[in-house]
């Protein structure tokens, strides 16, 4: 009896480990992120005539157990490429700050960037954080900005 039990219990601890990382992997839910999306915002005109634009690009795949995102902010004079993480689940998710790629930042890893939610079947909601629109002085803490331009493929590597 004392035999068997010295069997059971640790198949039984290591089942319930099992069974509760399951339960917190975001990776099976990420792959309903997977994909483009993209934030225009609205043009501000600017003194000499030219409207001050920006253009935020999201490109999200899946590798291995990690599901990464590729943030590339565009304007008239700034530039920003973001290496991202995406953490959540399959009806929202937290774009948190992995790594510069290119122009300038201030964050630090771990930073949550905005937040994306699914409000319905076409409409994704953004919660803003440490990053917001920039050409409007007061932005709202949440709105409709990114659409989806095409569903990706898993990189399943």
């Amino acid at each position: 009896m004392k035999r068997s039990l010295l069997v059971v219990i640790p198949v039984f601890v290591l089942f319930v480990i099992l069974c509760s990382c399951s339960k917190n992997n975001t990776f099976i839910h990420c792959t309903n992120w997977v994909g483009a999306y993209a934030f225009h915002e609205d043009p501000v005109p600017t003194a000499t005539g030219i409207n001050k634009i920006m253009q935020w690009e999201l490109s999200v795949s899946q590798q291995r157990d990690t599901c990464w995102g590729v943030l590339e902010i565009t304007g008239l004079t700034n530039y920003i490429k973001l290496l991202t993480t995406l953490s959540g689940d399959s009806s929202k998710v937290d774009v948190v700050y992995y790594k510069y790629l290119d122009g300038t930042t201030h964050f630090n890893p771990g930073d949550v960037l905005f937040s994306l939610s699914k409000k319905d079947s076409c409409k994704i909601l953004t919660s803003w954080n440490r990053l917001q629109p920039m050409l409007v002085e007061f932005p709202d803490a949440e709105g409709i900005c990114f659409n989806r331009l095409q569903k990706g493929k898993t990189d399943n590597l």
